[in-house]
């Protein structure tokens, strides 16, 4: 009876959570949808397709169908190097493959005839175009949030390039909806505020995972509008979705002080200049420091990674 129940707990957990794992898992990974043909277009079937993180030495493997078709989905986020190889055929490399947070991509890969020892090797960055899904996907990397002056070194603030967003008050609008209209996700972990507050940014006083991360951790921002996947259900104006760096097998670090101080900055045009008699009126005085960094690198290379960050 005990074992009984033990079951049916179970098979209760996994239908009230397992729908949500797999709908998160969406925001945070990317999907590669090939197709592999000969010069002329024909399919080839059973080519083995070999994907590798170019961070982490992760590799996903499979290959293609009757129809030429592979698919390999849950992919980390980085820059992908894709080998192709088949009997008879060339193999076809190519470097450079950047894949962003719920990103859907298809592709066309053709290769040449000849010995599967010689290869063709495709470089640069073409753009990879979207036909799976209808959102409108916009991502800022890491080295924008790093390099763009962002006020205080709030990664919040990233969001005013988007055409159709107002960042103000700890919230965010996207394309003139109201604030509880967007949602807001830190690894494919809900980031919103308590629902008694209603959705938006602010949370507790405006804290909130996606205002206390440092730019240090931060990998990608992502902004969603348009017709959204079912994983983003009840949002109706937009997505925004923060991805948390991680380490590779590269170490790296970095240090930074952010200064702020009055002597750099203009007297508000709207204060007045002069006492009565004629003394000048000091600016306000504000300044303001701060420090921190990041250091991240290989536990065991090729397997486990870390990343410290203030």
């Amino acid at each position: 009876m005990r074992f009984a129940t033990k079951r049916v707990v179970a098979l209760v957990a996994f239908c009230l959570l397992g729908p949500t794992a797999i709908g998160r898992a969406q925001v945070t990974t990317a999907t590669l949808y090939g197709i592999v043909t000969d010069q002329s277009g024909a399919f080839l079937p059973r080519a083995e397709v070999t994907l590798t993180h170019k961070g982490t030495a992760a590799v996903r493997q499979t290959l293609t169908d009757e129809k030429g078709e592979f698919v390999l989905t849950t992919l980390p986020v980085g820059v992908y190097t894709l080998k192709i190889a088949v009997a008879g055929f060339k193999t076809y490399v190519k470097d450079g493959i950047e894949l962003a947070a719920s990103q859907n991509v298809r592709q066309t890969f053709a290769l040449e005839v000849g010995g599967v020892t010689e290869s063709v090797t495709v470089q640069g960055k073409a753009p990879l175009v979207n036909t799976v899904s209808v959102e409108q996907r916009e991502s800022l990397g890491s080295q924008q949030v790093m390099e763009l002056p962002l006020s205080r070194r709030n990664v919040t603030n990233i969001l005013r390039l988007s055409s159709g967003v107002d960042v103000g008050g700890g919230s965010v609008r996207i394309n003139g909806q109201g604030k509880s209209g967007a949602g807001v996700t830190v690894d494919g972990t809900d980031a919103n505020a308590n629902p008694s507050e209603g959705r938006s940014m602010e949370q507790y006083g405006g804290r909130n995972y996606f205002d206390v991360m440092s730019i240090e951790a931060v990998q990608e921002v992502q902004l969603l509008r348009g017709i959204l996947a079912a994983e983003y259900g009840g949002v109706i104006s937009g997505q925004v979705n923060l991805i948390s760096r991680s380490g590779t097998n590269t170490w790296h670090g970095s240090l930074f002080e952010n200064y702020r101080s009055h002597l750099f900055s203009a007297r508000n045009p709207f204060q007045t200049s002069r006492n009565t008699d004629g003394s000048i009126i000091p600016k306000n005085r504000e300044v303001f420091n701060q420090f921190g960094g990041s250091v991240g690198g290989p536990i065991l290379r090729d397997r486990a990674f870390f990343l410290l960050h203030l």
